[in-house]
Formats: structure tokens, sequence, C-alpha cells
């Protein structure tokens, strides 16, 4: 059989980047027809172990090394001179793509085939903050163009990772890396020149690390004077390809503007005493390439730099450099009390100081309806089946998302969202009628006289929860319950958890007794629905389809812990499907291949969609297993360490007693479970009719609609009859720790 090539090639440069480069190779290595080549560039610490660590977990991973460390340039060459894929991509070792940015570069390769692919890009920073790119004009342009006709293009950060190059393209240009700082230089021009065919992706697709330090951006190098020696090259593969006129004045003030940059606000990039000998070489660098008649620009970024180099010494230069920071400087100190009183305006603007003052002057709005889900994920679980049965029976009624700044880019088109810490977020946590959480909202939060408080919890507890967690001191405790005193209602999904919510959480609220609003879908689910689930994912309808699920664990281990994933891919059978869906604490499983028949899914933002598409499930001590048994569907208990996990965390009922099906300890048990489908055994079946019985009592497919009209509408639900539910044999209302 004919090996198909990959369409995309990752080429990723890592040097001495242990704390990122499994973000890195994580953030590309699942992407459908995709290579990664790690080009560990002879690093002295753990980068080498990480890179062969993900090379062994991801089939799509190969790490290259050359026999001596030759800096960025060189590792991009070697990957590229091993890339196979008809595209190539750069991406650095402590930066990463987001979340289906590869796939959207697919698309557009799919319609327009062209040479380059130049997409968007955010600045990361320590705090979390992202800002995109500032040059964007030229990445909205429609359909494919040429550098030559929109020379904007050239002034967009000149950079080898913001674009998708057809390899072909590259090896007929001739085009390498060069040796040294600043290496884009002489490649990022020349490539453009060159291309027949350029698409523009206005879209932030590469996050681009902002680090403290490590970077050579932040130094005081002499390397720094590597960037003319580029200069010269950038003229000398211009004169090789025959960029002449306009389009190669426009490259060349380019050029001179990153040198400028170095001379005036990069400075502290020289070492002082290089700084005079530095600018008398650029200047007569840049006197010899000038294209014939070229003359400084009058505006634009650095247009005065560029001309006080182009006709001043340097002693002048500097003169001219120095008196403009001291006019700067004077002209700001009449404003600096209004300066000041602004910063402090916008401060106090996005500062929690803003609520204070807003939940004591600002009206309620009986129209809005704010929803956190998980401490700030996007939307999502029983948050979104609420707001989803709002939207239907109350179109009038204004639904916003709490989110987290790094949840921003999962929030759907459309909907409205208020981004933590921001004015925005503190108005709508003052003024919103309704607020729904299934965690808790923050700390300082207090509800005011006319808003609601909903709390719809994310899980059915096995684990102790609330005042019962071990290891809490009584001051936690006493904060956690002046957060619970606020609840107006709490929602219980069966008659075990009503009744651990309520001494968990000691609090005077409503109890809700109907179902969670997330497992409608589950209870009114039908073959139709399973059909459309694994279309939905891509897998074949006649697949045997499991998904394994475990729990969030303290020491932070991923999904792939306990559970050896590559013996247990060599005993499936051809047609199974083995999905992998870790905690949301984790997301994407760096440890799990992510392909062939096991798939990673911990980033697929709806569970819903996998309990629908699955035959059977595996989990160890996750809160899935009882959403789960509302398909009446085979459950594997996997708890492989639970001796440990139930005395450090404690639980309320042993797992391994009354479990929903078969207990298996080992990836050995596992696989024998799965190739004897042991799980369908009859004595199975009544252990799962068993644990559905105690745990799906409350679920009638209608919960979100119970919900809203108990909550939003003030009506009366008919009272619960509570039949006689199956005793757990294990029980434990042991809470000592």
């Amino acid at each position: 059989m004919e090996t198909l090539l990959p369409l995309l090639s990752v080429v990723i440069p890592a040097y001495n980047v242990p704390a990122y480069l499994r973000q890195a190779v994580g953030s590309v290595a699942d992407a459908p027809q995709t290579e990664v080549i790690v080009v560990d560039d002879r690093s002295t610490d753990a980068t080498g172990r990480i890179a062969d660590e993900l090379a062994e977990t991801h089939a799509t991973v190969t790490v290259i090394r050359p026999e001596h460390n030759g800096g960025l340039g060189k590792a991009r060459n070697l990957g590229l001179a091993h890339a196979t894929g008809d595209y190539v991509l750069f991406l650095d070792g402590d930066d990463y793509f987001v979340p289906g940015a590869l796939e959207a570069i697919q698309e557009v390769i799919a319609e327009h085939h062209p040479d380059i692919i130049q997409f968007g890009y955010a600045r990361l920073y320590p705090n979390g903050n992202a800002e995109e790119g500032v040059k964007r004009a030229p990445l909205q342009i429609e359909g494919t163009f040429v550098a030559k006709d929109q020379p904007e293009i050239y002034e967009v950060l000149n950079v080898a990772w913001n674009k998708a190059y057809r390899r072909e393209f590259l090896a007929e240009t001739g085009l390498q890396f060069p040796v040294g700082y600043y290496e884009d230089i002489p490649w990022t021009y020349p490539v453009l020149s060159q291309a027949s065919s350029i698409v523009g992706v206005d879209r932030a697709l590469y996050m681009y690390r902002q680090r403290g330090a490590g970077s050579i951006l932040r130094s005081t190098d002499r390397r720094h004077l590597e960037i003319l020696d580029q200069f010269e090259r950038l003229m000398s593969e211009l004169d090789r390809l025959g960029v002449e006129g306009d389009e190669r004045a426009h490259i060349f003030t380019c050029a001179f503007r990153n040198i400028a940059t170095l001379l005036t606000t990069q400075q502290q990039r020289i070492p002082a005493e290089e700084r005079s000998r530095f600018y008398d070489r650029a200047k007569a660098a840049v006197k010899k390439h000038a294209p014939s008649g070229w003359t400084p620009p009058t505006e634009g970024d650095k247009a005065q730099a560029l001309h006080w180099i182009w006709t001043s010494r340097y002693p002048v230069f500097r003169a001219q450099v120095e008196a403009r920071e001291a006019y700067h400087v004077a002209r700001k100190q009449p404003q600096r009390a209004l300066g000041l009183a602004k910063r402090l305006g916008r401060v106090g603007y996005h500062h929690r100081r803003a609520y204070d003052v807003l939940r004591r002057t600002a009206a309620i709005d009986d129209n809005l309806v704010v929803f956190e889900a998980l401490w700030g994920m996007s939307p999502r679980l029983n948050c979104l089946a609420i707001a989803r049965e709002i939207q239907r029976t109350h179109p009038d009624k204004r639904i916003m998302w709490l989110v987290k700044p790094t949840e921003v880019p999962g929030v759907p088109e459309g909907v409205d969202y208020a981004v933590r810490d921001t004015h925005k977020y503190y108005r709508a946590l003052a003024t919103a009628k309704h607020v729904f959480v299934d965690a808790n909202p923050p700390t300082w939060w207090r509800k005011r006289d006319g808003q609601v408080l909903t709390q719809l919890f994310h899980g059915t507890p096995l684990k102790y929860m609330g005042v019962e967690e071990r290891g809490k001191t009584p001051a936690w405790r006493d904060a956690l319950l002046r957060r619970c005193a606020q609840w107006d209602y709490a929602v219980a999904s069966n008659s075990y958890s009503s009744e651990v919510w309520k001494h968990s959480y000691p609090v005077r609220c409503e109890m809700l007794e109907v179902g969670y609003p997330r497992n409608d879908v589950l209870v009114n689910a039908d073959d139709e629905a399973k059909s459309a689930a694994r279309t939905a994912l891509g897998i074949d309808p006649d697949a045997r389809v499991f998904l394994y699920a475990p729990t969030f664990r303290d020491g932070g281990m991923g999904a792939a812990a306990g559970l050896d994933l590559r013996a247990l891919q060599q005993n499936l059978e051809a047609d199974d499907v083995f999905l992998v869906r870790g905690h949301y604490f984790h997301g994407r499983q760096a440890s799990i291949p992510g392909q062939g028949q096991i798939l990673d899914m911990s980033a697929h933002p709806a569970v819903e969609d996998l309990y629908a598409a699955a035959d059977v499930l595996i989990t160890d001590y996750s809160s899935v297993m009882f959403d789960f048994a509302n398909l009446r569907r085979p459950i594997i208990v996997f708890p492989y360490d639970w001796e440990l996990y139930s005395q450090v965390r404690g639980t309320y009922f042993d797992i391994t007693v009354d479990a929903p099906g078969e207990v298996v300890w080992t990836t050995a048990e596992l696989a024998d479970a799965l190739a004897t489908r042991r799980y369908e055994s009859d004595e199975n079946r009544a252990r799962l009719e068993k644990f559905a019985d105690i745990f799906t009592d409350f679920e009638t497919g209608h919960a979100a609609r119970d919900i809203v009209a108990r909550v939003v509408d003030g009506a009366e639900l008919p009272a619960r009859e509570h039949g006689p539910v199956p005793v757990l044999r294990s029980w434990s209302m042991d809470r000592s720790s």
C-alpha cells in the first residue's frame, strides 16, 4: 500500500526550552496530515530528554540532532531538509499554535494552494495578556496576491514562523537560513518577493511568547552587531534573485528600519562601547546598498531616525536622539498629574473597587443572566444547557458568560462574554438579576438584594466535597460557607447527591431535585443521536468506541497515567476506536499518541458528544460514570491507585464494591476485558442497572426546563416522590481524616 505523505511539516528548533517544549509539540502533534520534526540543537538541559519522550508518545513526532550546536538558522535548515510535507511551517520551541490553527491553514491550502500563507500572531506575556500584531491590513486582502503589488506585506513582522511555505517553492528559491542573530532578515524579504501567490489569514494562529529572560531580544550582546551581516546577505540575495525597482526600494527601507530600531529604541542591546562604531558601519552599509535615487521617507515608522542616520555623523545623531527624548520628557512634565489621574482612573475602571461602587449605585438589570462554568471556562455543561433553555423560552433575556482570558478563543462567535477582571466583568456581577455557576463565584462577590444565585454543580460526588474535604483548616471552611450561604438554589441529579450536598455544603437553600440539565440529551438519546455524534467526531458508525475518562489527581498526572496506551493499542481490534478524555484541569494530553485508534479528545468542549458516541465507558473515579449511566451502556472501572486515592481524598463509598460494571486493575486486565467483551456479561449488566437506579433516579430528560421554570419564572415544581432506591453496600459515613 502506498504511504501518503503529510500535508504539513512543522519544524521545531529547540535549544534549552524544557519549560515550553511540551506545549509547542502538543499544539501540533495531533493535527491531521501533519508531521512534526523537533531539532534538538544539542541542548544542555532536559530539553533533549523531553523531546525523545514526546517522540515516543506521538507517532507524528521525530527528533533529529546536529553534530554540534549550530544556532537557530542551522537548526531550521536541518529540519527543512528532513521535511516531507507539501508545506512547511517553523515553530520556535518556546511558542505554540492555537487550537485549530493548522486546520485553518489546511483549509487555505485546499482552496488556493499558494506559495505562502501568512497568518496573524499574538504576543503572549507572562501575566497571561495577549496582544495581536499591529500590522494586520495586508492579512485582510481577499484571495491571492504578490508582494510586488501589495508591498505592505513586507512591513508585517519579518520572521519565519508566521508563514506556511510550499516546500517545492522553497526548493526553487534556493534560500537557506544563515548563521547568527537576525537570521530572518535575509530569509523573509527574499522569500516573499519570489512567491507567485500569497494568501493572508487575519487570525492570531501563533502565540509568540514574550519571555522575561532567556530571549536574545532582551540581551546586551555584541552578537546584535550581526544585523549588519544579515543586511549584507539580504542585499546579495536580492541581487541573486533579480529583485529591482520599487519593490527593492521598499525592502531596503524595511531592512534599514530594522537597523534604525537598534540605534534608537533598542539601543540597549548594543554594548555602549560599540555604539559609535556600529553607527558608522551601519551608515556605510545603507549608503552602499541604497537603490539609485532613494531618499528617506518623510513619514511612517522610524522616518525621523532614518533621516538622521542618512544625513548625520554619530555625535549629531546622538544629540538629536537625546534632544527628542528630553523634549518628550519635558512635554510630559505639566501633564504628569493629569496622566497620573488618568492612569488611576483606568486602574479603577478595571479594578475590583469598581464592583464595590457598582453594587451600591447601579440598578439591577432584570434581563441580564450571567453564567460562569468551571471557574471561567468557555460555555459548557450544566450552564450551557440552562443558557440554551433560557434562550429558547426567554428570548428577551441577555445572556453573558464570565471567562478567563485564555478561554476567549473557545467562546462561540456571537456569544456575549466578559473577561475576568475587566470593568464589564465587574458590572455584570454587580447588576445581573440571575447568576448561574457550577463551582462558586469569586470569594469577594456579595449577592445583592434582588439577585438570584443558582448552584448547578458539575458532577456527582464520589470523593469528599465541601466542608468534608480533607486537609482543610477551619478558616478555609468558614470562608467556603460564607460563599455557599449566598446560594438561593442548588441542583441535585440523584437522591444520593441530594444527601451529600446537604451535609458537605450545610447552608440554607432550595434543593432542586430535577436532574442535571447537561444530561437531558443523554436521557433522550437514541440510535440517531449516537450516529450523529460519531459523524460529527469523524468516527466510523460501525466502530466499537471506548471512552476513557479518568478524574483529576492532585499530583497533576495526565490522563495516560496508570494506563499503558501503547500496550493497549496492540490489543484493540481493527475497527476499535479508543477516545481519551483528560480532566479539564489538564487540557490537551501530551502523553497520548493522538493518532491511529487512540484519539485525545481532551480539548473537545462538549463531553456529551463523547458520551453519545461511545459504546463503553472506562473510568476510575470520575463523575462521568454517573452521567454515562443514563445511557445504560457498559461501564468499566479501572481504579489502579484506589488505595492511595481513597486515603488521600476520602470517598463516600467504595467504587470497587459498588461498581457499575467490570472492575480491572491493570492494563493487561483491561485489554482482556475488551477483547473478551466481559463487560457485557449478565453479572455486569445487573451491576449497571443497580448503579443507574441509584444515580439517575432524578433524571427525567427535562431538568433544564424545570430549573428555568422554578428559578426564572418562579413556578412551583411538583413535589418529588422519593421511591425506593437500591442501597450502596459500601456507603461510608466516616468523615475522619
